[in-house]
């Protein structure tokens, strides 16, 4: 017999270290959905997920799962040497596995068609691409120059994805999934889009914040962008485009940061220019010049640990999953 917690006996050390890790997981979910905004609660609530993720890891050590979830709560937090040493442990217990040319060429059937504003700024930096070694699942991972909106946060990149999911006897798409500030937004308009284009998704692209947008998400109603975290009761509400024109319009935050000096102030153009997505910008030649691709469940830890030499912000690693 375990010996008891909170007056309460366990039955196994697995059962014990279940209680930490969901307790850990409530903490993380409270430091990136509130906490985070406020830097004394988000550095309590941080600090305690890390605390009980390390302490359910003494007691089941080789919990894959927690392990990733502890790299990517250090990732989170910027404690980027402990991040990348449980993401390696992560890749050590689960490997990730080389893909095949049929597995390349999957990739470059599905490469989304992605266009920004002819007043894009800001260029592509890298293309990562993750498949889900289970689920008829491909994560595209881009990376900007830069987030006009940040400078001063020091990512030297501006991390966006997009997931798309197939049918694998019919080949044809029938999921396309986008990350837009945090929510995940689609739409049956950009499956139906995608089919009609050879199966190749098109994605839009926010000037300045590249925030992927798929077809149709005109028609999503506000409302709807939010983010839903698995332990806060109320979803998040995400600000629409409408709201970051008018943003933009007025200028960008910290325009006067030393980093920021050689961008746009601010967006300079009716709204009708801020939507014109008409400018294209060749993913499949971006996947074949870096072919950065893999197999994998765990996204973060294998862009950390096999392809990218500088730091970028972690995402949520599949559309179907709780951020």
């Amino acid at each position: 017999m375990v010996a008891p917690q909170n007056d309460k006996f366990f039955s196994s050390v697995e059962d014990l270290a279940k209680l930490y890790f969901e307790r850990g997981d409530v903490y993380f979910d409270l430091y990136r959905g509130t906490g985070c905004m406020y830097r004394a609660t988000g550095y309590n609530y941080s600090n305690k997920a890390v605390v009980n993720y390390s302490t359910g890891l003494e007691l089941v050590p080789k919990d894959v799962y927690y392990h990733y979830r502890l790299g990517y709560t250090y990732h989170f937090m910027r404690r980027l040497r402990e991040a990348s040493e449980e993401y390696h442990k992560t890749l050590e217990l689960e490997p990730p596995q080389p893909v095949t040319v049929e597995e390349f060429d999957l990739v470059l059937k599905y490469a989304p068609r992605v266009y920004v504003t002819p007043k894009e700024p800001v260029a592509l930096k890298d293309i990562t691409v993750v498949i889900h070694p289970d689920r008829p699942l491909i994560e595209y991972s881009l990376f900007w120059e830069y987030d006009i909106g940040f400078p001063d946060d020091n990512d030297p990149s501006d991390h966006e994805k997009v997931w798309i999911e197939y049918d694998s006897k019919s080949g044809k798409t029938v999921g396309v999934y986008t990350y837009f500030h945090g929510a995940v937004l689609s739409t049956k308009a950009a499956v139906e889009n995608a089919q009609r284009n050879q199966q190749r998704a098109r994605i839009n692209v926010q000037w300045g914040g590249h925030a992927s947008l798929p077809v149709g998400w005109e028609n999503i109603p506000p409302e709807k962008i939010s983010v839903k975290y698995a332990h806060i009761k109320k979803p998040i509400q995400i600000n629409d485009m409408n709201f970051r024109y008018k943003g933009d319009k007025k200028g960008i935050q910290m325009s006067n940061h030393p980093l920021a000096k050689a961008w746009p102030n601010k967006f300079e153009g009716s709204w009708e220019e801020f939507i014109d997505f008409s400018k294209y910008v060749d993913l499949p030649k971006f996947i074949k010049e870096k072919r950065m691709v893999i197999k994998s469940r765990w996204p973060n830890a294998v862009i950390n640990q096999y392809f990218l030499a500088y730091n970028f912000r972690p995402k949520q690693d599949w559309p179907m999953d709780s951020p």
